[in-house]
């Protein structure tokens, strides 16, 4: 075999760990490679190097590295290497490479989610796994990290420190992950660190802080907020997997859940609700996705049992017209869903368009409330403890937690579970159920119409009002669909989803002359958008601005406000938003 030069992996790794198909294979006693790295990075110039050793007793099956990195030594078994090719068994390879990362760019959250590569700049500095910036083995593997930075900066691997100085001399870190682990990532920047310590039951937890100078005001508040959910879940599921938990700011808008830490944008960090919502959301990543590893070959559900464990939970503190709204915004989202694009959770990996959320998202942690709701709270509790207990550091699927909750209940779960995780959809639903508290197509009525049933259309059709509009819409419809639109034209199709993309100054004689419904507003604002349905149930999004530079002030606020019926925009600043008034629905 050889060292392969890859590029980027496949799969994205938003708020989760990076998945591989190797994830599926069972742990013999956690014998597995072992990666000792030592890195250098200067990300004022951008120049990485690094030397590291990878062992594995039981013999190396293969080696991949970014195909931007030079190699510049290598040893097989502790003799030079004469050529990259070994033969299978070689059981320890030490490498030398070095590089020259890309600048930090200035991205959206879409932007973010698509990058692969390592990026460096004083501001901040992001190795994803997906970069090959380490030596990949394929299969799970031990780390420990050694980190050298300018002064000025500060980093982090995932793990737990065990060694740090910091002098004018430069910054040095030392991290160690002893567990099970399928990729690794690297962040820097010019950090202000602030920590507190957790005693738990078993154990002493450092929380810290690595915050861009102008955040470290955000420090205090985030550290107790983090040791608060941290004890709330070591209670609710098992002791906290863990030595270490820290949030790190980044200078691009990402939000990342790894082992030990979560990586926020900074500007979401300023954001007042994070700490009430999206912080215990990653803190609880680390029992589930980063503690206990989703069969990726038989769906992930991690993030349907996390969005019920913390988002949904929350909204249970609140009240229940709280959690009742959280269920229907599930649902009226699923009722955007065309049945031909549905699919079963079995079937869900990862977040990668608008349609994966709704079904990986909101209808597993509606199977998870129905769940609790048949075996009643005190059996579904036990149920997460003893699967925690089973599978701590170790791949599980969908069919093992049906076992943890068939013992818990003492309940047969196999029709529950083939209904509601290894079929798409949901069967039919007769009666009365005010509450939501059932996955099911509602009523259409029931639901106003929202921007999101066309920004997840598979095929939706872009129509201006005016050809000269055509370059600024094509580039803002490439921002709000999920699904590549059909060319942009200025007839009205006969059936299909719509974006309606006009002047404000027209629109209102376009859509009466089209037979479309008037403008359910005076006109205000630099912009105005709002979503309807035509008289056959077509639902259409219709966007009015004032000139095509506010159009394109749209692109960057807009796709994040698709579970809205209405918004009016000031520049590229949201003024006012709503959601059309509910309808009833029939028993």
């Amino acid at each position: 075999m050889d060292i392969g030069v890859s590029g980027p992996r496949t799969m994205s790794r938003p708020l989760m760990l990076m998945a591989i198909a190797l994830l599926a294979l069972p742990l013999l006693a956690w014998a597995m490679p072992h990666l000792e790295l030592e890195v250098r990075l200067d990300p004022a110039t951008r120049q990485f190097s690094a030397q590291a050793t990878l062992s594995d007793p039981q013999g190396l099956k293969g080696v991949h590295l970014g195909q931007e990195f030079e190699i510049t030594e290598l040893k097989l078994d502790d003799q030079p290497a004469k050529s990259r090719r070994w033969r299978d068994g070689t059981r320890k390879i030490e490498i030398a490479y070095r590089g020259t990362l890309k600048p930090t760019p200035a991205l959206d959250h879409r932007e973010v989610l698509a990058q692969r590569g390592g990026t460096a700049s004083p501001e901040g500095s992001f190795l994803p796994a997906s970069s090959g910036w380490y030596p990949d083995p394929g299969a799970l593997f031990t780390h420990r990290v050694t980190l050298h930075l300018p002064a000025g900066q500060k980093g982090l691997v995932p793990g737990t420190l065990v060694e740090e100085s910091d002098t004018p001399q430069g910054y040095r870190a030392v991290f160690d992950f002893p567990h099970p682990a399928d990729a690794l990532e690297l962040m820097a920047g010019p950090y202000v660190v602030s920590e507190r310590s957790l005693k738990l039951a078993d154990k002493t937890v450092r929380i810290r802080t690595w915050f861009h100078p102008e955040l470290k005001d955000f420090a205090q508040a985030y550290l107790d907020d983090s040791a608060r959910y941290l004890e709330r879940y070591s209670k609710l599921i098992g002791p906290y997997p863990f030595g270490m938990f820290s949030v790190v700011s980044s200078p691009t808008p990402t939000g990342y859940g790894m082992p030990t830490l979560t990586y926020l944008g900074r500007d979401v960090i300023r954001l007042p609700f994070i700490r009430a919502t999206s912080l215990g959301h990653e803190v609880l990543h680390n029992w589930w996705g980063n503690g206990v590893y989703p069969d990726w070959q038989s769906g992930n559900w991690s993030e349907g049992l996390t969005t019920f464990m913390a988002d949904y939970a929350y909204k249970e503190e609140e009240g229940e017209a709280a959690a009742r709204e959280m269920r229907l915004g599930w649902l009226r989202d699923y009722a955007a869903v065309p049945p031909s694009e549905d699919f079963a959770l079995t079937d869900f990996r990862s977040r990668h368009h608008g349609i994966a959320s709704i079904i990986g998202y909101g209808k597993a942690a509606m199977v998870f409330l129905m769940l609790r709701d048949r075996i009643g709270k005190d059996a579904f509790e036990r149920g997460l403890k003893l699967f925690w207990q089973r599978h701590r550091f170790k791949t599980a699927g969908w069919r093992d937690l049906e076992a943890a909750f068939v013992e818990a209940s003492g309940q047969p779960l196999r029709e529950f579970f083939r209904t509601w995780v290894e079929q798409p959809g949901a069967p039919p639903f007769k009666g009365s159920d005010p509450d939501f508290r059932i996955w099911r197509r509602v009523d259409p009525q029931v639901f106003p119409p929202i921007l999101r049933e066309v920004f997840v259309a598979p095929k939706a059709a872009v129509v201006v009002t005016a050809a000269a509009l055509i370059e600024p819409a094509q580039a803002l419809s490439q921002r709000l669909l999920d699904a590549k639109a059909a060319p942009i034209g200025t007839i009205l199709p006969a059936q299909g989803p719509l974006l309606i993309i006009g002047l404000s100054a027209d629109i209102d004689g376009w859509l009466a002359k089209n037979g479309l419904p008037a403008r359910p507003f005076p006109p205000r604002g630099t912009a105005q958008v709002w979503a309807g349905r035509d008289a056959k149930q077509r639902p259409y999004v219709v966007i009015a601005a004032q000139d095509a530079g506010a159009l394109l002030a749209l692109q960057r606020a807009l796709p994040h406000y698709g579970r809205q019926s209405w918004l009016i925009f000031e520049g590229p600043r949201a003024a006012d938003k709503g959601v059309w008034p509910p309808g009833e629905e029939k028993s």
